[in-house]
C-alpha cells in the first residue's frame, strides 16, 4: 500500500494541472510531508510477510499430510477450525484490536482465507460429498467475501478475488452451468481456449474500471490491487487472442454458445465503468477509447464471430488494441503518478513487439542470420525501454511533467 506521503505527490499533480492548487501550494505541501524510506521498507516487510505467510501454511499442510492417515476425522475438522479461529483472531489484534502491526495482520487474515477453502476440502473429503469444484470454490468465495472490507486486509482482497475469478472460470467450463460454454458441433465442453480467454480479458476491464471507482473511497487501499489485477488481466488475454489466426480453420468450424458468460461479464464491466465515472473521471476519459478498442477483438473472439480470413482480422486488432491500450497506460500512468501502470505497459509494448517479430517474420528469415537480427533487435528494444522507463520513473518521483 502506498504511503500518504507517495499519495500526496502522486495525486498533487492532478490537482495542480485542474487549478485547485497552485505549484507553489503544491511544493509546500511536499515539503511538509517528505517522502522517506519508511514507505519502501513497508513493502519488504509487507512481502516478506506474505512470503513467511506462504511458508507457515505450506509447512503446516506437509506436517498433516505426513500423519494424515493417523488422524481422526473430528480430530482434522477441530484442528482446521482452530486454525481458521486462530488466523482470524491473530489478524484481527494486530491489524485492528489495537491494530499496532497492521502489516503482519494483513497476512494473517489473507492466511485465513486459504484455510477456510482447505476446510471445504477436508469435510467433502470425509463426508464423500458430490464432488462439484465449482460448487466448493462458491462456497469458498461467499465464506471470505465480506472479510476483506470489514477488516480492509488487502492480502485478503487478493484471495477473494482469485476465489471469485477460479468459481467463474470451473462455471464456464461445468456441463450443465448456467455459464456453461458449450461447443454445439461437438456436443462437450473442451476444444480451444479462445472464448475462456475473451470472458476473462471482459471480467480483467471490469476489475480494473472497479479500481478506478475505489478511488478517494474508504476502501481506497484496494484500488491499486484491483487496477494491477485487472490490467494484467487485460494485457495477457489480448496477447493470447493475438495467436486466435494459428487455430482459426479448425475454430471457425465451432459453434460456442457463449451468451451467459458475455451477459455477465458485460454487466460487470458496465457496472464497473458507471462506478469509476463517478470517482476517475479523468482516467476513464483518457483510456475509454482504448478499452473499446481493445473490446472488439475480446467480444468478436469469446462471441465466435466469423468474417473472411476473421483469424488474421482479430490477431491483428488483439495486437493493435494490446500496443495502444499500453502507450495509454504510460501516458495516464506518467500524468497521475501510478507508476504499476508505466511498468506494465512498458513490459507488454516490449513482449508483444519481440511475439509479434518472431512470429510473423520467423520463418522467412535463414538460420544464423534470423538470430542474428533477432539479437540486435531485442537488445536494442530492451535497452531503449529500460532507460526510459528509468527516466520516466526519476521524473515522476521529482514530480516533473513527463508526457
Amino acid at each position: 500500500m502506498s504511503s500518504f506521503e507517495q499519495r500526496l505527490r502522486q495525486e498533487s499533480v492532478g490537482w495542480a494541472q485542474e487549478g485547485l492548487v497552485s505549484g507553489s501550494q503544491r511544493e509546500a505541501l511536499l515539503a511538509r510531508h517528505p517522502e522517506t524510506e519508511s514507505s519502501g521498507g513497508g513493502r519488504f516487510v509487507a512481502i516478506l510477510g506474505s512470503v513467511g505467510g506462504a511458508l507457515l501454511l505450506a509447512g503446516v499442510c506437509l506436517l498433516i499430510s505426513a500423519n494424515w492417515q493417523k488422524i481422526g476425522d473430528w480430530v482434522k475438522i477441530g484442528g482446521l477450525v482452530a486454525l481458521l479461529v486462530g488466523a482470524y483472531g491473530v489478524g484481527w489484534w494486530a491489524k485492528i484490536a489495537p491494530g499496532r502491526y497492521s502489516k503482519t495482520g494483513d497476512v494473517f487474515f489473507m492466511l485465513g482465507a486459504g484455510l477456510f477453502m482447505a476446510g471445504i476440502a477436508l469435510v467433502s473429503q470425509i463426508f464423500h460429498l458430490n464432488s462439484r469444484p465449482a460448487s466448493g470454490v462458491l462456497i469458498w468465495w461467499l465464506g471470505i467475501v465480506a472479510i476483506p472490507w470489514l477488516a480492509r486486509s488487502k492480502g485478503a482482497q487478493f484471495v477473494s478475488l482469485v476465489a471469485g475469478l477460479t468459481w467463474i472460470g470451473l462455471e464456464m467450463g461445468t456441463r450443465g452451468s448456467w455459464l456453461e460454454i458449450y461447443f454445439s458441433s461437438h456436443g462437450y465442453h473442451g476444444g480451444s481456449e479462445v472464448p475462456f480467454v475473451g470472458i476473462y480479458s471482459m471480467l480483467g476491464l471490469a476489475l480494473w474500471l472497479t479500481g478506478l471507482g475505489l478511488r478517494t473511497t474508504r476502501h481506497e487501499d484496494f484500488a491499486g490491487l484491483h487496477e494491477k489485477l485487472g490490467s494484467l488481466l487485460v494485457c495477457v488475454a489480448l496477447y493470447i487472442l493475438g495467436f486466435a489466426r494459428h487455430h482459426w480453420e479448425w475454430r471457425s468450424q465451432e459453434e460456442f454458445m457463449v451468451l451467459h458468460p458475455l451477459l455477465l461479464a458485460g454487466v460487470l464491466v458496465l457496472t464497473g465503468a458507471i462506478f469509476a465515472w463517478r470517482r476517475s473521471r479523468r482516467e476513464v476519459l483518457s483510456l475509454s477509447v482504448w478499452w473499446v478498442t481493445a473490446l472488439v477483438p475480446m467480444v468478436a473472439l469469446s462471441a465466435g464471430i466469423h468474417l473472411n480470413d476473421g483469424g488474421w482480422l482479430w490477431s491483428a486488432l488483439a495486437w493493435t488494441g494490446l500496443f495502444v491500450l499500453n502507450i495509454a497506460m504510460i501516458r495516464t500512468g506518467l500524468a497521475t503518478g501510478r507508476a504499476g501502470w508505466v511498468n506494465l505497459g512498458i513490459g507488454f509494448i516490449a513482449l508483444n513487439i519481440i511475439t509479434r517479430y518472431f512470429d510473423l517474420f520467423g520463418t522467412m528469415l535463414q538460420g544464423g542470420i534470423f538470430f542474428v537480427v533477432s539479437g540486435v533487435i531485442v537488445l536494442t528494444l530492451g535497452i531503449y525501454l529500460e532507460r526510459k522507463r528509468r527516466v520516466w520513473m526519476a521524473q515522476m518521483r521529482a514530480g516533473k511533467e513527463v508526457l
